[in-house]
């Protein structure tokens, strides 16, 4: 959300070329990450988290486990890409804006009767 995509061509794949994996870069599981906001309500930590950055959740619904505090900053993910030999990073986007799916957790449409 805040930080660069990362586009990387696996090592042992000729047309292996795509993001970086989604769960790379997340430093806890939601739950872990929801437990560790304390008392702040949702709107407080979204106001402070995405100061400066145009986030939005499509559902509506803010969910705090999607938020760049739960994830590891891109110089970590490519530390990681590299120390693993893998993957070469061959490119990034920079966000100008997220448009994330909601918590999946409270409004998921296969929940709802």
């Amino acid at each position: 959300m805040a930080e660069p995509i990362l586009i990387v061509r696996g090592k042992h794949a000729a047309h292996g070329l795509g993001f970086s994996p989604h769960g790379a870069g997340r430093n806890f599981s939601r739950s872990q990450h929801k437990r560790m906001q304390g008392s702040r309500t949702n709107e407080e930590i979204f106001a402070e988290e995405t100061r400066g950055i145009d986030a939005r959740f499509f559902s509506g619904f803010t969910d705090i486990s999607e938020l760049p505090s739960a994830y590891k900053n891109a110089a970590a993910v490519r530390a990681q890409i590299e120390r693993s030999g893998l993957a070469e990073i061959i490119d990034e986007v920079l966000p100008n804006g997220c448009i994330m799916a909601g918590d999946w957790d409270a409004n998921a449409p296969w929940r709802r009767k």
